[in-house]
């Protein structure tokens, strides 16, 4: 390792992103280690299948009950004629986010997920597999915030099924943020931990009376299901929410993990390998791309990035006063929200969000949306590879979301455009045309008005 200084490390890091815009992503490309698939060119395919049990355990993974995605049986009556996966189960077969360039020893950053956005073409069916992806750098830019100097690095990932259609696109945000008391690598002295803590949060203690309030909101949440929601009777105006989800816990934080891990044979694992002493390699090894030398700060074994978010001692080396939860496994909760609000036959086009604080240990999140427009808008396509052609108008809505913890703080912002059932129009056509070539979406045009048609 070369006797960098800190701004000399940032350089290079600058550098190697201004580099990397265009390029294919190492990170997390399928197929995960462990798995009997060849690694190959870009796209990657997936080992991944979407099987009733994958679909349902990715659901509850998210909180979502919705008999859509957890019962077959329900699925067979629908229009659909199977059970879905909620389309944000793409995450699995291959993740945004990831800590950009890498080197052995890291870089001294904190990186955060900060966001991502979805466009959806079409269903995803129990039974479905064999997907392939691509991964790139779209964009990087700095930004000055109210800590100094951020990072930003966009990547757009592109997802085909089994038949070579293009299902769904994601364009994920990764902030970084340079952090001094690193040094010149990723690995923070341990005598340093502390120094620089992000935020000053106490993890919350609720009355009784707080307890009876949320536990009354939760209750009166209402699932529409096979009831259809037609776009003519749909208001600007109308409200969604709000949906409760209750403190915030480990269980919370390490559910996602494992069911993402056992499918997929992510965090450098064969799926079965992720505790005891399989993972002390893995972490004294350095493998993930974050580099050697985490030592925990009171039994100084080596650990992993990612314990940073589940362990209380840890989460100092990110710069957090406490456990906190993954900005992916977050982005994705709303889900529920949309899904119960929108029926059976609706159908998500777009969704952006943005992770404005992180969630904390007991943090409880309110999720609620407005209706702010509501369109028609053409979807055209061809017949190039990855396309579908045709020409479809949909009755489109657009709302804006917001998610608040229990002490007021803006947890996500975001911005989703559902397609919706028309009395005239009928149902929601499948898939939605769109060109093989699929147009990138700016940072700035998705970050912004992702709502509107």
């Amino acid at each position: 390792m070369s006797q960098q200084t800190f701004e000399e490390a940032i350089a290079e890091y600058v550098e190697r992103c201004h580099e990397s815009v265009g390029k294919e992503r190492e990170e997390g490309h399928p197929p995960g280690p462990g798995t009997p698939y060849p690694i190959g060119e870009p796209p990657y395919e997936a080992a991944i299948k979407f099987d009733e049990r994958t679909i349902r355990n990715y659901a509850l993974s998210i909180g979502n009950t919705n008999p859509l995605f957890v019962d077959p049986e329900y699925g067979k009556h629908t229009s659909y004629g199977s059970m879905l996966a909620p389309n944000t189960a793409l995450i699995l077969v291959r993740s945004p986010g990831g800590q950009g360039p890498t080197r052995p020893e890291g870089y001294p950053v904190g990186d955060f997920f900060s966001g991502l956005a979805w466009e959806f073409f079409d269903v995803i069916r129990a039974g479905d597999g064999r997907f392939k992806n691509t991964k790139k750098t779209s964009e990087f830019f700095e930004k000055t915030g109210s800590r100094g100097r951020l990072l930003f690095l966009i990547e757009e990932i592109k997802y085909w099924n089994a038949h070579a259609d293009l299902v769904g696109k994601c364009y994920g945000t990764l902030i970084l943020v340079p952090i001094e008391s690193m040094g010149a690598g990723r690995a923070m002295n341990v005598d340093r931990l502390g120094e620089s803590l992000m935020y000053d949060r106490a993890t919350s203690r609720y009355s009784e009376e707080q307890i009876e309030e949320y536990v009354l909101q939760m209750k009166s949440s209402k699932r529409r299901g096979s009831t259809p929601l037609f776009w003519e009777d749909v208001k600007i105006g109308d409200k969604l929410g709000p949906l409760v989800v209750p403190p915030f816990t480990l269980l919370d934080q390490t559910v996602q993990r494992v069911v993402s891990g056992a499918a997929t044979g992510r965090y450098g694992t064969s799926g079965d390998e992720l505790a005891f002493e399989p993972v002390y390699r893995h972490n004294r090894e350095g493998k993930g791309g974050y580099g050697k030398g985490f030592s925990h700060p009171i039994t100084r074994w080596p650990h992993g990035p990612g314990d940073e978010h589940s362990d209380a001692l840890m989460a100092a080396y990110r710069g957090q006063p406490g456990p906190f939860d993954g900005g992916q496994h977050r982005s994705q909760l709303p889900h529920v929200l949309i899904s119960d609000w929108m029926s059976d036959d609706g159908f998500i086009r777009r969704y952006q969000c943005a992770l404005r604080k992180p969630v904390y240990y007991g943090d409880t999140t309110f999720y609620e949306g407005e209706v702010v427009n509501k369109f028609k808008e053409i979807q055209e396509g061809d017949d190039t590879s990855g396309g579908r052609s045709g020409k479809v108008e949909y009755c489109a809505v657009g709302i804006k979301l917001e998610g608040k913890n229990q002490v007021g703080e803006v947890q996500m912002q975001g911005a989703i455009t559902v397609y919706l059932p028309s009395q005239e129009g009928g149902q929601v056509r499948l898939p939605i045309p769109h060109k093989g070539n699929s147009p990138y979406v700016p940072y700035e045009r998705f970050y912004r008005d992702w709502y509107r048609g």
